[in-house]
């Protein structure tokens, strides 16, 4: 029987097996380190900026309708030029009176003048 036992199948000591893998453990190098970080950063001053510009938009729009809103209209443009128009032409007819009236006034008294002159010559 010894020799079946020599020549069986089963082996006398049991081996446990086992996959055997190697990976090599990866570290980011210095300058991948650099890349990502300026990448971050990078993106980080993106929206950033995104957000300024859409403030900056808004504040835009809302001139533009305070703007807009407060403009006249063609037709009161008009109608204020046309009454400044008239106010204008009433001034001066008023100055033509009064310069008329003086005038009159004094060539009046330039002729009172000239009568006292001749009577008493």
């Amino acid at each position: 029987m010894s020799f079946l036992r020599a020549t069986s199948t089963v082996p006398l000591s049991r081996a446990s097996y086992r996959a055997l893998s190697t990976s090599a453990v990866r570290s980011k190098t210095l300058t991948e380190s650099v890349k990502d970080t300026a990448d971050a950063i990078n993106k980080k001053v993106g929206q950033t900026l995104a957000s300024g510009l859409d403030s900056a938009q808004k504040a835009s729009e809302s001139a533009k309708e305070t703007v807009s809103a407060n403009t006249p209209s063609q037709s009161q443009i008009d109608s204020a030029a046309g009454k400044a128009s008239q106010t204008a032409k009433e001034t001066a007819e008023s100055a033509r009176q009064n310069t008329n009236q003086a005038l009159g006034a004094a060539a009046g008294k330039a002729r009172d003048a000239s009568d006292e002159v001749n009577k008493k010559i």
